[in-house]
């Protein structure tokens, strides 16, 4: 499906394959993909010093070091482009992790990362080592895509270096994310007006669950190597997973390479108990850098045999507190049973104080009331995106702590 499709494997000499035999290209020279350096600044290339038991070997276990910034150059078609940066926070052969600080800019317009420690994000995520960041690019007729990194400046007692272990460009359907002019934009929280996302702006892909399912590899995916997680981590209520793992589904309103099946076999809904239910929310809560716009698309399919009209199921959607959607209907979206359908909204989160490291998005469903309702929700699957600001900057602060967001009361 991918016109490009690039797997770079940082620090490898020759082509070596991953677990799911997927091949994977080394950046070690003669490779095409060899970054650019400056003059005089060799960067190394190195294993890390030890393996966690989960970690795959590819693209992980080998990476890119440098005290200077060096660039690699992706010759692409023009279009919208998966961009997937892999870190595996650990010590190199003369580098200690806990100094790695860089910045990463693509084309020298966008600003990925800034001062960016994958030391602290991993201590951040609970200890897990293996990071990977996920952006969408644009690339116009005749450029190149380059990526830079660059190290923070050193101080007198520390000198910050740059690494990567692994990226990967990954071309996508030219509006699977951006705006369509055949299409109106999606809605702007709260404002009453729409939010065009227009293809000058880069997104960073913030979480992508699977509700009520398990995780989806990239493998598992509609061809764009796509991760999808398990939601269960941010579900601040109580639900119900329904589930249909051999269900046909029918794509009459959206294309097929939307989400994978599963996404939509399986969901989360309230509940047979309509006075709990009316009383409470179905909430998630998405850790999230305050002082930027966010696309959330949220993933429907109606898969339970008991819902088989429009007016059966008719819900609210809060989105950081505000009204999203004042009758959600899945069979009104989408015509039918078994039938995917997604729908997109942009919020900006607002930043309360300089300090202000990381925010919570909450999602909250809450039944609607009608002649016919069972007084329940669904939802399926969320993607989250961050938009990049009018200074072309998706980076955030370093994490500051481990804070798990606390519910919000019930709307």
């Amino acid at each position: 499906m991918a016109v490009d499709n690039v797997p770079l494997n940082c620090g490898y000499a020759g082509n070596t394959t991953d677990m799911d035999n997927r091949m994977w290209i080394g950046d070690m020279e003669p490779s095409k993909f060899a970054p650019i350096e400056e003059r005089n600044q060799k960067s190394i290339t190195s294993k890390a010093q030890s393996q966690d038991s989960y970690v795959e070997t590819v693209p992980y276990m080998t990476a890119r070091l440098s005290y200077s910034q060096f660039t690699y150059v992706f010759p692409v078609t023009s279009g919208p482009k998966f961009v997937r940066l892999y870190f595996y926070a650990d010590s190199y052969s003369g580098f200690d992790g806990s100094l790695a600080f860089f910045t990463v800019k693509a084309n020298s317009k966008f600003t990925l990362l800034r001062n960016f420690s994958a030391s602290i994000l991993a201590n951040y995520l609970g200890g897990s080592k293996r990071l990977s960041k996920e952006f969408c690019i644009n690339v116009e007729e005749d450029q190149n895509l380059n990526l830079t990194f660059i190290p923070t400046p050193s101080t007198a007692s520390s000198r910050f270096f740059a690494f990567v272990n692994g990226i990967e460009i990954v071309s996508m359907p030219t509006y699977l994310y951006y705006s369509s002019p055949e299409n109106p934009s999606p809605p702007y929280v709260g404002q009453n007006v729409q939010f065009s996302i227009d293809n000058y702006r880069a997104l960073e892909m913030i979480l992508r669950l699977n509700m009520g399912g398990s995780s989806i590899s990239s493998k598992g995916d509609t061809g764009m190597f796509r991760e999808w997680s398990q939601d269960s981590p941010y579900l601040l209520s109580g639900g119900v997973i329904p589930r249909q793992p051999d269900l046909t589904l029918k794509y009459s309103v959206i294309p097929n390479y939307t989400a994978p099946d599963d996404v939509y076999r399986s969901a989360i809904t309230m509940g047979p108990n309509i006075t709990w239910n009316l009383l409470s929310n179905l909430t998630w809560g998405l850790p999230v850098d305050p002082g930027f716009y966010y696309m959330v698309r949220l993933h429907f399919c109606e898969i339970e045999p008991s819902i088989t009209m429009a007016g059966e199921r008719p819900f609210i959607i809060y989105i950081d507190k505000k009204k999203a959607e004042s009758t959600a209907d899945v069979i009104m979206w989408s015509g039918g049973r078994d039938t995917p359908v997604f729908q997109d909204y942009v919020v900006l989160i607002q930043k309360m104080g300089v300090e202000d490291h990381k925010s919570t998005l909450f999602i909250a469903l809450h039944p609607g009331k009608a002649t016919n309702a069972i007084y329940d929700a669904i939802l399926n699957g969320v993607e989250v995106f961050k938009l990049s600001d009018s200074n072309n900057n998706l980076a955030g602060p370093n994490p500051a702590s481990t804070l798990l967001p606390s519910s919000p009361p019930a709307q």
